[in-house]
């Protein structure tokens, strides 16, 4: 540890090789900086009279991000040669959709890149791979062509997102309709939705994951799966969301047939 008194700051070396996220980006830890924090940094990340700033990379950057707020404890995803369940990133996953800093795989890739090894196995059952089929739940908002598409919490974990009915009757990322929004793919829901699973596939070297819509479950614990089909009432892009999403992941897979193998991630 140094310290230096005149400038109330010390620096604490951290030599468990943590792996922090900043943003929707990962970093190795080498230590902190514990400095006297002025009003405005009480304001910015609610703390007390001291403000503790991670120090990352080989380059020792002292980084200021907003997300600091939550303390560094809870941006800690782990130590080099950890293995992680997928659900464990789902905070910066569902971050990844709103700031797009990158493909979902690409939040894999960073991860991995550290040192950390993410699974696909039961979080409470390591023995157990997660279901090929990903269940979406799908609620309906107050505004009738609007919805919010999320995943179940025991399978692969696709981000949440919030999607409305375009002009063209079909659907497009978030909850209000834009200019040009049928212009590109990353605005059309089904895109997003399938290029999630195609990333999820390449990663894990599993080609058979396809997607399931249903509608959200209520409190009813008699509900069964049958109850949970997508009312007649809906939109209908959104009674044809599970085949539209599988018939796009299989068009990608179909477009690109070498890539798969080319860019084969090693079996882990």
């Amino acid at each position: 540890m140094t310290e230096d008194e005149s400038k109330k700051v010390r620096v604490e070396l951290d030599h468990e090789q943590k792996v922090i996220r900043l943003g929707c980006f990962f970093y190795d830890l080498k230590g902190v900086l514990i400095a006297e924090a002025t009003e405005e940094d009480k304001k910015k990340y609610y703390c007390d009279r001291f403000m503790t700033y991670p120090i990352v990379d080989d380059d020792w950057a002292v980084r200021e991000d907003d997300c600091l707020k939550d303390g560094i404890a809870a941006l800690t995803i782990g130590k080099k040669g950890d293995t992680i369940p997928l659900i464990k990133l789902s905070e910066v996953l569902d971050l990844n959709v709103d700031e797009r800093s990158g493909d979902y795989s690409d939040i894999l890739i960073d991860v991995e890149r550290h040192g950390i090894t993410v699974s696909n196995r039961q979080e409470d059952n390591p023995q157990e791979e997660l279901p090929e089929t990903i269940t979406l739940e799908i609620d309906r908002m107050k505004n009738p062509d609007t919805f919010r598409v999320y995943s179940e919490w025991k399978g692969y974990y696709i981000p949440h997102r919030y999607c409305h009915v375009g002009k063209d009757g079909k659907l497009y990322d978030g909850t209000e309709v834009k200019e040009n929004e049928t212009k590109g793919p990353y605005s059309s829901m089904v895109y997003q939705l399938a290029n999630d699973v195609k990333g999820l596939s390449w990663f894990f070297n599993n080609q058979r994951l396809k997607v399931r819509c249903l509608a959200a479950r209520s409190y009813d614990e008699s509900e069964t799966e049958a109850d949970r089909c997508i009312p007649d009432d809906w939109h209908q892009a959104v009674k044809t969301l599970e085949d539209d999403v599988n018939s796009e992941i299989q068009r990608m897979r179909d477009e690109y047939p070498d890539d798969y193998y080319r860019s084969k991630r090693p079996i882990v």
